[in-house]
Protein backbone atom coordinates (compact mmCIF):
# COMPACT_ATOMS: atom_id res chain seq x y z
CA UNK A 1 0.00 0.00 0.00
CA UNK A 2 2.79 2.73 1.09
CA UNK A 3 4.97 1.59 -2.29
CA UNK A 4 1.78 2.34 -4.17
CA UNK A 5 1.17 5.69 -2.05
CA UNK A 6 5.07 6.19 -3.15
CA UNK A 7 4.98 5.92 -6.63
CA UNK A 8 1.81 8.09 -7.13
CA UNK A 9 3.45 10.98 -5.11
CA UNK A 10 6.24 10.94 -7.10
CA UNK A 11 4.32 10.72 -10.14
CA UNK A 12 2.03 13.41 -9.09
CA UNK A 13 4.70 15.99 -8.17
CA UNK A 14 6.80 14.91 -11.16
CA UNK A 15 3.61 15.83 -13.52
CA UNK A 16 2.43 18.64 -12.03
CA UNK A 17 5.49 20.72 -11.32
CA UNK A 18 6.96 20.01 -14.58
CA UNK A 19 3.32 20.51 -16.11
CA UNK A 20 2.86 23.96 -14.78
CA UNK A 21 6.53 25.11 -15.56
CA UNK A 22 6.51 24.38 -18.89
CA UNK A 23 3.09 26.04 -19.04
CA UNK A 24 4.82 28.94 -18.10
CA UNK A 25 7.33 29.00 -19.73
CA UNK A 26 5.75 28.48 -23.06
CA UNK A 27 3.12 31.14 -22.29
CA UNK A 28 5.88 33.52 -21.48
CA UNK A 29 7.68 32.84 -24.68
CA UNK A 30 4.84 33.36 -26.92
CA UNK A 31 3.80 36.25 -24.97
CA UNK A 32 6.78 37.25 -25.30
CA UNK A 33 6.37 36.59 -29.45
CA UNK A 34 3.44 38.65 -29.70
CA UNK A 35 5.23 41.57 -27.71
CA UNK A 36 7.65 42.08 -30.20
CA UNK A 37 6.06 41.12 -32.99
CA UNK A 38 3.82 44.34 -31.98
CA UNK A 39 6.63 46.88 -31.18
CA UNK A 40 8.74 45.70 -34.07
CA UNK A 41 5.15 46.67 -36.15
CA UNK A 42 4.82 49.59 -34.52
CA UNK A 43 8.62 50.82 -35.11
CA UNK A 44 8.49 50.11 -38.92
CA UNK A 45 4.86 52.09 -39.55
CA UNK A 46 6.60 54.71 -37.63
CA UNK A 47 10.10 54.76 -39.86
CA UNK A 48 7.36 54.23 -42.89
CA UNK A 49 5.64 57.31 -42.23
CA UNK A 50 8.62 59.23 -40.95
CA UNK A 51 10.28 58.42 -44.73
CA UNK A 52 6.59 59.14 -46.54
CA UNK A 53 7.42 62.68 -44.78
CA UNK A 54 10.32 63.21 -46.12
CA UNK A 55 9.73 62.45 -49.46
CA UNK A 56 6.70 64.79 -49.86
CA UNK A 57 8.70 67.70 -47.73
CA UNK A 58 11.22 67.00 -50.89
CA UNK A 59 8.24 66.44 -53.60
CA UNK A 60 6.61 69.86 -52.30
CA UNK A 61 10.48 71.73 -52.49
CA UNK A 62 10.47 70.43 -56.18
CA UNK A 63 6.82 71.68 -56.44
CA UNK A 64 7.73 75.29 -55.64
CA UNK A 65 10.98 75.03 -57.59
CA UNK A 66 8.53 74.74 -60.30
CA UNK A 67 6.75 77.23 -59.74
CA UNK A 68 9.64 79.41 -59.35
CA UNK A 69 10.91 78.47 -62.95
CA UNK A 70 7.11 79.01 -63.84
CA UNK A 71 7.21 82.44 -62.93
CA UNK A 72 10.45 83.25 -64.66
CA UNK A 73 9.65 86.45 -66.94
CA UNK A 74 11.27 84.85 -69.61
CA UNK A 75 10.02 81.49 -69.10
CA UNK A 76 6.45 82.89 -68.81
CA UNK A 77 6.58 85.24 -71.76
CA UNK A 78 7.69 82.43 -74.07
CA UNK A 79 4.59 80.81 -73.34
CA UNK A 80 2.72 83.79 -74.17
CA UNK A 81 4.23 84.71 -77.57
CA UNK A 82 2.93 82.98 -80.41
CA UNK A 83 6.83 82.88 -81.86
CA UNK A 84 9.07 80.52 -81.05
CA UNK A 85 12.37 81.48 -78.85
CA UNK A 86 15.83 79.93 -79.29
CA UNK A 87 16.65 81.37 -75.66
CA UNK A 88 14.22 79.09 -73.56
CA UNK A 89 16.23 75.72 -73.68
CA UNK A 90 19.47 76.95 -72.41
CA UNK A 91 17.31 79.11 -70.15
CA UNK A 92 15.73 75.97 -68.60
CA UNK A 93 19.38 74.67 -68.24
CA UNK A 94 20.41 77.45 -66.33
CA UNK A 95 17.42 77.28 -63.79
CA UNK A 96 17.58 73.46 -63.13
CA UNK A 97 20.71 72.87 -62.42
CA UNK A 98 21.13 76.03 -60.34
CA UNK A 99 17.96 74.88 -58.25
CA UNK A 100 17.57 71.54 -57.84
CA UNK A 101 20.07 68.75 -59.52
CA UNK A 102 17.63 66.51 -58.84
CA UNK A 103 15.41 67.55 -61.66
CA UNK A 104 16.05 65.41 -64.55
CA UNK A 105 13.86 66.93 -67.16
CA UNK A 106 11.77 70.45 -67.90
CA UNK A 107 9.56 70.64 -70.67
CA UNK A 108 7.34 73.18 -71.78
CA UNK A 109 3.86 72.13 -73.74
CA UNK A 110 2.00 75.11 -75.46
CA UNK A 111 -1.37 74.84 -77.16
CA UNK A 112 -0.26 75.37 -80.66
CA UNK A 113 2.21 72.21 -80.22
CA UNK A 114 5.36 74.18 -79.48
CA UNK A 115 7.43 72.45 -76.75
CA UNK A 116 10.65 73.55 -75.03
CA UNK A 117 12.60 71.40 -73.10
CA UNK A 118 16.32 70.98 -71.92
CA UNK A 119 19.14 70.63 -74.14
CA UNK A 120 19.40 66.58 -73.34
CA UNK A 121 16.13 65.67 -73.45
CA UNK A 122 14.89 64.20 -76.84
CA UNK A 123 11.96 61.93 -78.38
CA UNK A 124 9.38 63.91 -75.82
CA UNK A 125 5.43 63.08 -76.11
CA UNK A 126 3.51 65.38 -77.59
CA UNK A 127 0.63 67.19 -76.13
CA UNK A 128 -2.03 65.36 -77.40
CA UNK A 129 -0.12 62.05 -76.42
CA UNK A 130 -0.08 63.16 -72.56
CA UNK A 131 -3.87 64.03 -73.45
CA UNK A 132 -4.36 60.42 -73.93
CA UNK A 133 -4.10 59.52 -70.36
CA UNK A 134 -7.27 59.69 -68.23
CA UNK A 135 -5.67 61.35 -65.60
CA UNK A 136 -3.25 63.99 -67.27
CA UNK A 137 -6.75 64.95 -69.57
CA UNK A 138 -8.90 65.93 -66.62
CA UNK A 139 -5.95 67.67 -64.99
CA UNK A 140 -6.22 69.94 -68.31
CA UNK A 141 -9.47 70.03 -68.92
CA UNK A 142 -10.44 70.97 -65.80
CA UNK A 143 -10.05 74.64 -64.01
CA UNK A 144 -9.01 72.95 -60.37
CA UNK A 145 -6.18 71.88 -59.37
CA UNK A 146 -3.17 74.08 -61.02
CA UNK A 147 -0.35 71.02 -60.66
CA UNK A 148 -0.39 67.05 -60.10
CA UNK A 149 2.11 64.53 -59.87
CA UNK A 150 1.94 61.18 -61.83
CA UNK A 151 4.22 58.61 -62.61
CA UNK A 152 5.14 58.40 -66.54
CA UNK A 153 6.25 55.76 -68.32
CA UNK A 154 6.22 53.99 -71.42
CA UNK A 155 5.61 55.62 -74.42
CA UNK A 156 5.00 59.02 -71.99
CA UNK A 157 9.00 59.01 -70.78
CA UNK A 158 11.27 60.76 -73.12
CA UNK A 159 15.03 60.32 -73.22
CA UNK A 160 17.69 61.56 -71.04
CA UNK A 161 20.82 62.68 -72.63
CA UNK A 162 20.18 60.27 -75.21
CA UNK A 163 19.33 57.20 -72.47
CA UNK A 164 16.10 56.20 -71.63
CA UNK A 165 15.23 55.48 -67.59
CA UNK A 166 13.63 51.87 -67.79
CA UNK A 167 11.27 52.85 -64.76
CA UNK A 168 10.65 56.34 -65.74
CA UNK A 169 9.75 59.37 -64.53
CA UNK A 170 7.52 60.75 -61.49
CA UNK A 171 6.79 64.12 -63.24
CA UNK A 172 5.24 67.21 -61.67
CA UNK A 173 2.68 69.18 -63.81
CA UNK A 174 1.77 72.57 -63.72
CA UNK A 175 -0.45 74.68 -65.88
CA UNK A 176 -0.68 78.12 -66.90
CA UNK A 177 -3.23 79.79 -67.71
CA UNK A 178 -5.14 82.90 -69.63
CA UNK A 179 -7.34 85.86 -68.49
CA UNK A 180 -10.23 83.60 -68.96
CA UNK A 181 -9.24 81.00 -67.63
CA UNK A 182 -8.22 78.58 -70.33
CA UNK A 183 -5.00 76.44 -70.25
CA UNK A 184 -2.11 77.97 -72.16
CA UNK A 185 0.75 76.02 -71.26
CA UNK A 186 1.95 72.90 -69.27
CA UNK A 187 5.15 72.74 -67.67
CA UNK A 188 5.84 69.03 -66.54
CA UNK A 189 9.65 68.88 -63.77
CA UNK A 190 10.83 65.57 -64.54
CA UNK A 191 12.39 63.48 -61.37
CA UNK A 192 14.34 59.73 -61.81
CA UNK A 193 11.50 57.63 -60.27
CA UNK A 194 14.38 55.57 -58.75
CA UNK A 195 15.12 58.86 -56.87
CA UNK A 196 12.31 57.98 -54.73
CA UNK A 197 13.38 54.65 -53.15
CA UNK A 198 16.11 56.54 -52.00
CA UNK A 199 13.93 58.40 -48.58
CA UNK A 200 13.29 54.72 -47.31
CA UNK A 201 16.33 53.23 -47.66
CA UNK A 202 18.20 52.98 -44.00
CA UNK A 203 21.57 51.18 -42.27
CA UNK A 204 19.27 49.96 -39.34
CA UNK A 205 19.73 46.18 -39.12
CA UNK A 206 16.44 45.40 -38.69
CA UNK A 207 15.21 46.54 -41.40
CA UNK A 208 18.31 45.55 -43.98
CA UNK A 209 16.29 42.60 -45.22
CA UNK A 210 13.39 44.87 -46.71
CA UNK A 211 11.98 45.13 -50.07
CA UNK A 212 10.87 48.00 -51.64
CA UNK A 213 8.52 49.04 -54.31
CA UNK A 214 6.41 51.34 -55.89
CA UNK A 215 2.79 50.25 -57.99
CA UNK A 216 1.87 52.34 -60.64
CA UNK A 217 -1.42 52.37 -62.05
CA UNK A 218 -2.94 49.41 -59.62
CA UNK A 219 -0.76 46.82 -62.12
CA UNK A 220 2.84 48.14 -62.76
CA UNK A 221 5.21 46.89 -60.18
CA UNK A 222 8.82 47.96 -59.98
CA UNK A 223 11.33 46.99 -57.47
CA UNK A 224 14.06 49.48 -56.30
CA UNK A 225 16.42 46.29 -56.78
CA UNK A 226 15.94 45.29 -60.61
CA UNK A 227 16.83 41.54 -61.58
CA UNK A 228 15.65 38.24 -61.34
CA UNK A 229 16.61 37.97 -57.65
CA UNK A 230 14.42 40.31 -56.47
CA UNK A 231 11.82 39.53 -54.48
CA UNK A 232 8.21 40.12 -56.12
CA UNK A 233 5.06 40.76 -54.21
CA UNK A 234 2.56 37.85 -53.77
CA UNK A 235 -0.64 38.00 -56.24
CA UNK A 236 -2.71 37.76 -52.98
CA UNK A 237 -1.10 40.55 -51.63
CA UNK A 238 -1.13 42.85 -54.18
CA UNK A 239 -4.98 42.42 -54.12
CA UNK A 240 -4.78 44.20 -50.65
CA UNK A 241 -3.25 47.24 -51.79
CA UNK A 242 -6.40 48.84 -52.45
CA UNK A 243 -7.14 52.49 -50.99
CA UNK A 244 -4.18 55.78 -50.34
CA UNK A 245 -2.74 54.03 -47.12
CA UNK A 246 -2.74 50.91 -45.26
CA UNK A 247 -0.75 47.90 -43.66
CA UNK A 248 -1.29 43.81 -43.35
CA UNK A 249 0.77 40.70 -43.01
CA UNK A 250 1.62 38.97 -45.96
CA UNK A 251 -0.63 36.15 -47.09
CA UNK A 252 1.92 33.56 -46.06
CA UNK A 253 2.33 35.23 -42.29
CA UNK A 254 5.83 36.25 -43.55
CA UNK A 255 6.01 40.12 -43.46
CA UNK A 256 4.61 43.23 -42.78
CA UNK A 257 3.32 44.99 -45.95
CA UNK A 258 3.13 48.66 -45.63
CA UNK A 259 2.00 51.33 -48.69
CA UNK A 260 1.00 54.67 -49.06
CA UNK A 261 -0.39 56.82 -52.08
CA UNK A 262 2.49 59.34 -53.12
CA UNK A 263 1.00 62.89 -53.61
CA UNK A 264 -2.35 62.15 -54.40
CA UNK A 265 -0.47 60.06 -57.70
CA UNK A 266 -1.05 56.95 -59.72
CA UNK A 267 1.52 55.55 -57.86
CA UNK A 268 2.14 53.99 -54.35
CA UNK A 269 5.35 53.30 -52.66
CA UNK A 270 5.28 49.75 -50.97
CA UNK A 271 7.36 48.42 -48.16
CA UNK A 272 7.73 44.84 -47.56
CA UNK A 273 9.46 43.99 -43.99
CA UNK A 274 10.49 40.23 -42.74
CA UNK A 275 8.73 39.64 -39.51
CA UNK A 276 11.55 37.09 -38.82
CA UNK A 277 14.03 40.10 -38.28
CA UNK A 278 12.43 41.03 -35.06
CA UNK A 279 11.68 37.94 -33.76
CA UNK A 280 15.45 36.82 -34.04
CA UNK A 281 16.58 37.20 -30.91
CA UNK A 282 14.07 35.38 -29.32
CA UNK A 283 15.84 32.12 -29.79
CA UNK A 284 17.89 32.26 -26.69
CA UNK A 285 14.92 32.61 -24.48
CA UNK A 286 13.35 29.53 -26.40
CA UNK A 287 16.30 27.75 -25.03
CA UNK A 288 16.07 29.54 -21.74
CA UNK A 289 12.68 27.84 -21.38
CA UNK A 290 13.94 24.41 -22.57
CA UNK A 291 16.51 24.98 -20.18
CA UNK A 292 13.93 25.94 -17.22
CA UNK A 293 11.71 22.79 -18.72
CA UNK A 294 14.98 20.50 -17.58
CA UNK A 295 15.51 21.75 -14.48
CA UNK A 296 11.62 21.81 -13.01
CA UNK A 297 11.97 18.00 -13.78
CA UNK A 298 15.22 17.49 -11.60
CA UNK A 299 13.53 20.03 -9.03
CA UNK A 300 10.28 17.74 -9.30
CA UNK A 301 12.04 14.71 -9.10
CA UNK A 302 14.34 16.33 -5.46
CA UNK A 303 11.23 16.93 -4.16
CA UNK A 304 8.97 13.60 -4.85
CA UNK A 305 12.74 11.99 -3.20
CA UNK A 306 12.15 14.69 -0.23
CA UNK A 307 8.34 13.59 -0.05
CA UNK A 308 8.89 10.21 -0.13
CA UNK A 309 11.56 10.09 2.73
CA UNK A 310 9.31 12.60 4.93
CA UNK A 311 6.43 11.64 5.00
CA UNK A 312 6.26 7.94 2.90
CA UNK A 313 8.98 6.43 4.72
CA UNK A 314 7.89 7.63 8.46
CA UNK A 315 4.10 6.46 7.58
CA UNK A 316 5.30 2.79 6.67
CA UNK A 317 7.97 2.98 9.78
CA UNK A 318 4.66 4.00 11.46
CA UNK A 319 2.64 0.88 10.11
CA UNK A 320 5.22 -1.74 10.45
CA UNK A 321 5.71 -0.70 14.44
CA UNK A 322 1.51 -0.28 14.86
CA UNK A 323 1.47 -4.10 13.33
CA UNK A 324 3.96 -5.16 15.57
CA UNK A 325 2.39 -4.05 18.84
CA UNK A 326 -1.03 -6.26 17.34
Amino acid sequence: MFKRLSRRIVLITLLSVSAFTVAIGFFSYYWAKRTVLSEFIAVSTNYFQSSNDLLAQYLNYTGETAKMIANNPNVAGAVEKPHVSSEVSPLLDSLAYGMNTDIRGISLYKTDGTIYSLSGMSNLPSLEQLRQEEPIRRFIESAEPKSMWISRYKHLSSYYNYRYGANGTFSYLLKWTDDRGAVSGIMVIDLDANRLFGFFQTDNSIFVQNRLYMLRDGDNLIRSSPGDQAESLDPDDLGQLTGSEGKFVSADGGRLILYNTIMDSNTKIVASIPLKQSISHLSAMKGAVVLLALFSCIGAALLAAMLRTSIVRPLSQLYVKMKAIK
